[in-house]
C-alpha cells in the first residue's frame, strides 16, 4: 500500500476507547508459522462463565504480511479510539482478552498485533483463538495481504530490511515473502476480513479500515459489510474477494464507438448492457443466491463479504452489473443487519 503513488505500507484497523498506544516486544512480522488448531493452552484463567463476553469488534487482531499495511490499520483504529497494543507476546493474548472484559470503559475497544516470528507461535495462537471462541471471547481478525511484487516494490522504495528474511534460507526478498505467506495461511483462512492492499494508497487503506470499523455498533450486535467490487480481468483478479463472478458473456460496450470512452456509471452504457435481457436475468438469479448465502455467511461469523464482478477491462459491464447488484441487495437485505456498498477498482484505468 502506498502513500499517494508509492510509499511503503506499514500496519492496521476498528473503534472506541482512549487511543493509548502500548508497545511490547520488538518489531513483529518475521518468519511466521502455519499449523493446525490444538486444543488448549496452559494459561490459567477464571471460568469464562463468570465474566461478560466480548462484544463483536471489541478486540481486533491485526495480522498479515510484512509490508501489506498492518501498521496503517492499527494506527487507524487507534485514531478511532481503540486501545492499541503492538507486538504482544502470544502467550499473553488470552490474558489480554480476559483483561478487556474486566477493565471497564477505558479499554472497551482494543486493537493489537502479535509477535508471530515462528511456526510454534502461530500454532499457539491458533489454539488460543479456538479456546477463546469456545468461551465467547473470539477476536475479530483482520488479515492484510498484498501481491509479492507489490511488497518487493515497497521494500525497495523504503530500503528497509524485510523482518522475515533469512540469509540461510532465502536467496531473494521474494523467497522471504512467499515463506511468510505460506506460514500465515492458516490464520488468513479464519480471518473475519482479508484486505488486499496491492492497489490501495495509504488513504484508501485507512478508508477501508474505517468502513469496516463502522460495521460494529456500540451494542452486542453487528452489521455485516457486503461490498461489490467491479474489476477487469486484464488487470488481475482481486485476491481479497470471497466470491467472483464473470460477466464477460454480456454484450461489450467497448466496441460501440459512442460508448467506448464512457463507463458503466453512464446511463447509456447501463442501458446497452441490460438491453438484451441477459444482464437483468443474471442480476435477479445472483441476487436470489446471495439472499440465501449472505445470512449463512453472517451466521458463520463473517463480518465482511467482498464480491468481485469482473469483465475484460473493468470499465463497462462489471461496473453496470455490480452497481445493479448493490441496488438489488440493498432492497432485499435488512439495513440493520447488512451494510451494502459498491466500489469500482479499474473504472479509471486505461483500456
Amino acid at each position: 500500500m502506498t502513500e499517494s503513488k508509492g510509499k511503503a505500507a506499514q500496519v492496521f484497523r476498528s473503534e472506541n476507547a482512549s487511543g493509548e498506544r502500548v508497545s511490547s516486544g520488538p518489531n513483529s512480522s518475521g518468519p511466521n508459522s502455519s499449523g493446525p488448531d490444538k486444543s488448549e493452552t496452559g494459561s490459567s484463567l477464571p471460568d469464562a462463565a463468570s465474566h461478560d463476553r466480548l462484544t463483536p469488534g471489541s478486540l481486533v487482531l491485526v495480522a498479515g504480511l510484512s509490508g501489506a499495511g498492518k501498521s496503517v490499520a492499527s494506527d487507524t483504529l487507534s485514531d478511532l479510539g481503540f486501545f492499541a497494543v503492538e507486538n504482544l507476546p502470544v502467550p499473553l493474548f488470552k490474558n489480554f482478552a480476559e483483561f478487556l472484559v474486566t477493565s471497564g470503559s477505558k479499554h472497551a475497544r482494543a486493537v493489537l498485533s502479535l509477535d508471530l516470528d515462528s511456526r510454534i507461535k502461530l500454532e499457539q495462537l491458533l489454539t488460543i483463538i479456538k479456546s477463546l471462541r469456545a468461551e465467547g471471547r473470539a477476536p475479530t481478525i483482520v488479515f492484510l495481504d498484498a501481491k509479492v511484487e507489490t511488497i518487493v516494490k515497497r521494500y525497495g522504495q523504503t530500503r528497509r530490511p524485510h523482518p522475515g528474511f533469512d540469509l540461510q534460507v532465502d536467496k531473494t526478498l521474494q523467497d522471504a515473502i512467499v515463506r511468510e505467506r505460506d506460514r500465515l495461511f492458516p490464520l488468513r483462512e479464519i480471518a473475519n476480513l482479508v484486505i488486499d492492499s496491492s492497489e490501495l494508497t495509504v488513504h484508501d487503506l485507512r478508508s477501508e479500515i474505517r468502513s469496516f470499523a463502522s460495521s460494529f455498533t456500540g451494542t452486542s450486535s453487528r452489521a455485516m459489510r457486503v461490498n461489490f467490487l467491479s474489476f477487469g480481468f486484464k488487470h488481475g483478479v482481486p485476491i481479497d474477494c470471497d466470491l467472483v463472478v464473470d460477466v464477460r458473456f454480456l454484450p461489450n460496450p467497448y466496441f460501440i464507438d459512442e460508448l467506448k470512452e464512457k463507463t458503466g456509471l453512464d446511463a447509456s452504457v447501463d442501458e446497452y448492457v441490460f438491453r438484451s435481457g441477459a444482464a437483468e436475468k443474471f442480476v435477479a438469479h445472483y441476487a436470489q443466491l446471495l439472499e440465501f448465502l449472505l445470512p449463512e455467511f453472517s451466521r458463520s461469523g463473517k463480518s465482511y463479504v467482498n464480491i468481485g464482478v469482473g469483465c475484460t477491462g473493468g470499465r463497462h459491464r462489471s461496473v453496470a452489473v455490480s452497481t445493479a447488484l448493490s441496488r438489488a441487495m440493498t432492497a432485499k437485505l435488512a439495513s440493520e443487519v447488512f451494510l451494502v456498498s459498491v466500489k469500482h477498482r479499474d473504472v479509471e484505468k486505461p483500456q
